[in-house]
């Protein structure tokens, strides 16, 4: 360790400094001192120090210095008063001022002005043209670079090695986890949201499973509304709004309450495990349609009401010695599912019923039907009565599966493959769509929740797209989203005002991530819609994304828009063990039409306005001509004073 000769500070192992009596230089020691001054920096080094404050202490100090007797042995220098003696006992006279400066200031408090050192001798100051000055600059800022980038080496070596680093687990993995390339994130403006999620979205409540859950739907109920003229539906607790349906492969159905209380568990009946979940899309009725894999679809009716207690009921809780608890802080439903019809898709030649790829329960024109695509490409149209109505063919392409089937009130979207259209329930036929400007690859469609006219579709490389369509035939690009914005494989749920999308992770169990798409820009009328070709593509919209969140892998999703409450989000984790409910606040504020005629309503207005001034004044100064003079009989050209002069003389010829 270095000391200094005329000072009271021993400094330590990278920059610690306790006192110390002060020691006359001597050669061998100060030798001696330099080479551990040597090691103390590499030390120093290898800590990210960036700097060697023992060398700088022992410049400032004018030299190494040791006691009366050498700690690490060996002859002493004798020091005369006048500063002659040996090479160690002479005066520093080239040390630096500001390096003296702030290796004191590094050293620990002022010395005593008694003890301080005498000043070194000042040199002139340097000089040197801009140009000079500012290449040695950038000379310095090149080796702190080259210093750093070394410094992160060894910090990637000592992560990819598995060493122990004194850092926290949170940071260790902070440093190991893979991100996104930060120059293609600030490359890609569209895929930066507006708006953070936590502004949107409400946990309501996180539900575990014991066992592995399947499928999730959520089913609508029928809103009901205490009557005011009866006193005990007043106090009756309102229905929720919804039901959180969770489906496992053995055939057990769960039904949840948006805030996490099971309502009913009950079995389906299949003998072999269930393939899909799908549940009516309307509070009229409620039924919950599940599929299996010998292509046996059975549909359950679920019955819902208020608990009642009963008369036995209320004396037994009168008489009850036991602690009473009030019956409106249990559930206060009486959820019950009883079976109503079974239905079998055909079996093929060989007697064997293709696998059901696709389950949907759907209305048109007063009639109920059950949609049921297979792996063959067909759509299997059920009446309620399980009546098989109808097997409709979609794809040209044999062996090619329905991936899936919208469905809104009235209208139903198929997509199998790459082939895609509407499916007429009163002709039982598909309607394939080809759209104008559109010539990529549909891999998820979707009906808009406020326009069955309209399609909102994801192509193979992720990028929205939305087309209208007229009379389920006639297609055409309304809007298309930046590309980039949006990743595949991306899966699409439509609610009022906006586009909820959830990007799959490329691998299974990667994370995904939830976002919402901005509606707004296809309701209202863009300028030069109404006069632009089929084949032309409206430009992107800008800001279009809304908010983006990660999440843990999702193995199914469903949303549900609802009316007067926020929308509901069930997320089914990637191990099927845990599914969590979130409320969606977000309300579509659509800006207010464009009127092209505008700029003509105030002249159009003024000019009304003078014409009726100018007919009452032209009126009333007619009046005033023609009447006057005590004369009887009106001489006006027009038709009614003619008609009121025949008159007056018909009336004097009675008279006389």
């Amino acid at each position: 360790r270095p000391w200094c000769g005329t000072g009271w500070a021993q400094v330590g192992l990278c920059g610690s400094a306790t006192p110390l009596r002060p020691r006359r230089p001597s050669a061998r020691s100060a030798a001696r001192a330099q080479r551990a001054d040597d090691a103390m920096a590499g030390r120093c080094h290898r800590r990210g120090a960036a700097f060697r404050i023992a060398a700088v202490v022992a410049a400032a100090c004018g030299g190494l210095v040791a006691g009366d007797a050498d700690p690490v042995g060996g002859d002493d220098d004798v020091c005369n008063a006048d500063g002659s003696g040996g090479p160690s006992c002479r005066p520093a006279a080239d040390v630096d001022v500001a390096a003296t400066a702030s290796a004191l200031s590094m050293a620990g408090p002022p010395l005593a002005a008694s003890r301080a050192p005498a000043p070194a001798a000042t040199r002139p100051t340097a000089e040197a043209s801009i140009v000079a000055q500012e290449i040695s600059e950038l000379e310095g800022i090149i080796a702190t670079t080259q210093e750093r980038i070394q410094l992160l080496k060894e910090l990637q070596q000592a992560l990819d090695s598995g060493e122990e680093l004194p850092l926290s687990g949170t940071h260790v993995r902070a440093l190991r986890e893979k991100v996104p390339l930060l120059s293609e994130i600030a490359s890609i403006p569209n895929r930066i949201p507006t708006a953070t999620a936590e502004d949107y979205l409400v946990a309501k409540a996180v539900i575990p499973m014991d066992q592995e859950v399947s499928f999730v739907r959520i089913m609508p109920l029928r809103s009901n509304r205490p009557s005011s003229s009866s006193s005990h539906t007043s106090s009756a607790l309102p229905l929720p709004s919804a039901l959180v349906v969770a489906a496992q492969k053995d055939g057990t159905v769960r039904l949840f309450t948006p805030a996490g209380e099971l309502a009913l568990s009950f079995s389906a009946g299949h003998e072999q495990p269930i393939r899909q979940l799908a549940v009516s899309p309307s509070h009229e009725e409620y039924l919950v349609a599940t599929c299996d894999d010998s292509g046996s679809v059975r549909t359950h009716r679920v019955n819902i009401r208020q608990r009642k207690l009963g008369k036995d009921e209320k004396q037994a809780r009168k008489i009850s010695a036991t602690e009473k608890v009030s019956v409106h802080l249990g559930l206060g439903l009486n959820v019950t599912a009883v079976f109503q019809k079974q239905m079998q898709i055909p079996q093929d030649s060989e007697g064997v019923a293709p696998r059901i790829t696709a389950l949907a329960l759907t209305s048109q024109g007063g009639s109920k039907y059950l949609l049921a695509g297979d792996a063959d490409g067909k759509i299997n149209v059920f009446s309620r009565n399980a009546t098989l109505r109808a097997r409709v063919d979609t794809t040209s392409v044999p062996g090619v599966a329905v991936d899936s089937i919208s469905v809104t009130m009235g209208a139903a979207l198929f997509r199998s493959g790459s082939e895609w259209g509407y499916l007429d329930l009163e002709r039982f036929e598909a309607r394939h769509l080809e759209c104008h400007g559109f010539n990529g690859h549909v891999t998820n469609a979707i009906l808009d929740s406020q326009q069955s006219t309209r399609v909102i579709a994801a192509d193979e490389e992720g990028t929205v797209w939305v087309f209208s369509v007229k009379n389920k035939r006639e297609c055409r690009v309304e809007l298309q989203y930046p590309k980039g914005a949006t990743v595949a494989p991306l899966e699409l749920a439509s609610t009022k005002g906006f586009a909820i999308g959830v990007e799959q992770g490329q691998s299974l169990g990667a994370p995904v991530s939830v976002l919402a798409l901005n509606m707004s820009q296809v309701t209202r009328s863009r300028p030069g819609s109404a006069n632009r070709l089929p084949d032309t593509v409206p430009p992107p919209p800008e800001n279009a994304l809304v908010w983006r969140r990660s999440r843990p892998a999702v193995r199914a999703w469903a949303l549900l828009k609802r009316v007067k409450e926020g929308d509901l989000l069930a997320f089914l984790s990637g191990d099927g063990r845990e599914i969590e409910i979130v409320e969606l606040l977000m309300t579509a504020q659509a800006p207010p039409p464009v009127d092209n005629f505008s700029n003509f309503k105030m002249p159009v207005i003024a000019v009304a306005v003078v014409l009726v001034l100018g007919y009452q004044y032209m009126k009333q100064k007619g009046k005033g001509g023609l009447g006057g003079g005590g004369r009887k009989f009106d001489d006006g050209p027009d038709f009614a004073s003619m008609l009121r002069n025949k008159n007056k003389l018909a009336s004097l010829k009675r008279k006389f």
